[in-house]
């Protein structure tokens, strides 16, 4: 009779639905959770619900619904880094078992942390996780830019073309037009298209720079290629590890510690990011992605007056979203 009770056991327990698995009182600590969310006790519930996720590690769905929670009571309390470390968990086990899409989330509850991502995520973190890069705001492709060049073409284009070898002459005549023409262009590559050459040479023609193994040169085009487009968390640490790894061994080659710089800010690594831009230098008017990167690294590594004149430099030529809304209004109070 031992063996056939203990088969029995064994079946029941197979046949309990994921949710029996769960201690009994971590559920109870997601129910308070709720509840104090509802009540806009948003401390209470944060701290509930961050104790009912550590007892769901073993049921990705259910830890899903209770991040998705636990993530909005940081939202209400303005706890933007647990809030994104919130999220950062939620992705890795999208990433791993499909968790947050596969989910039974009530409506209210996925359209509300929808609605908070764009605004407290960086724009490259959530086009690395496929489930919510249908958060990212639209990007209209302006008419704008495609208005501009035409009145570049017949105004002042012709000269600013027929003088080009004239570059490290722009102080006096060719830097005037691009300078007037960059507010019309909000876009990023056409206005400043006459000003990148001292940018791109200035690693190249550093005499210090000591030369890069086949290896090197390597890990940096592989790095180049992975943040070139929208990847994984998983891609996006693989290509700040290439870059660093280069970086730290070439601290004198700006083009290394820019990407570098790039891969940690694209992972919410604000730290990081500050230390390889500040090794690497600025990377100038005519990369105001890059600016707006420094910028918040600036920001949230404590030091807003350098984040407001980075910024400054970076808005006229970048495209507005709705994150990049939020860090000006954040850094310039705009």
């Amino acid at each position: 009779m031992k063996p056939q009770a203990l088969l029995l056991s064994f079946l029941l327990l197979v046949a309990l639905p994921a949710g029996a698995a769960i201690d009994p009182f971590y559920l109870s600590m997601l129910r308070d959770g709720q509840h104090a969310f509802d009540r806009k006790d948003y401390a209470v519930a944060a701290r509930d619900l961050r104790l009912a996720c550590f007892g769901m590690l073993d049921e990705p769905r259910l830890l899903a619904d209770c991040l998705v929670r636990l993530a909005l009571a940081q939202d209400r309390l303005n706890d933007v880094d647990g809030f994104r470390n919130t999220f950062q968990r939620l992705a890795e086990i999208e990433e791993r078992f499909k968790a947050y899409s596969q989910a039974e989330l009530p409506a209210d509850l996925r359209a509300g942390l929808e609605q908070r991502l764009a605004a407290r995520v960086p724009a490259a973190t959530l086009a690395s996780a496929p489930a919510f890069r249908s958060t990212l705001p639209v990007k209209p492709e302006t008419t704008a830019g495609a208005k501009t060049p035409p009145r570049k073409k017949t105004a002042e284009k012709p000269e600013t073309r027929r003088n080009p070898p004239p570059k490290a002459q722009p102080p006096g005549g060719g830097a005037a037009a691009p300078a007037a023409e960059k507010p019309g262009a909000s876009p990023v590559v056409v206005p400043p298209a006459a000003e990148p050459a001292p940018a791109a040479a200035a690693p190249a023609v550093d005499p210090a720079a000591k030369p890069l193994t086949a290896a090197e040169s390597g890990k940096l085009d592989q790095a180049r290629r992975l943040l070139a487009e929208q990847r994984t968390a998983r891609e996006l640490r693989e290509a700040y590890q290439l870059a660093r790894e280069v970086a730290d061994l070439h601290p004198e080659l700006k083009d290394a510690q820019h990407l570098a710089a790039e891969g940690a800010y694209r992972l919410s690594r604000w730290g990081d990011a500050a230390t390889y831009f500040r090794r690497g230098g600025d990377p100038g008017d005519d990369e105001p992605e890059r600016l707006f990167y420094l910028a918040v690294a600036l920001f949230e590594t404590g030091d807003p007056t350098g984040a407001a004149a980075v910024l400054k430099r970076s808005l006229a030529n970048l495209k507005r979203t709705a994150y990049v809304d939020s860090y000006a209004k954040k850094i310039l109070g705009q």
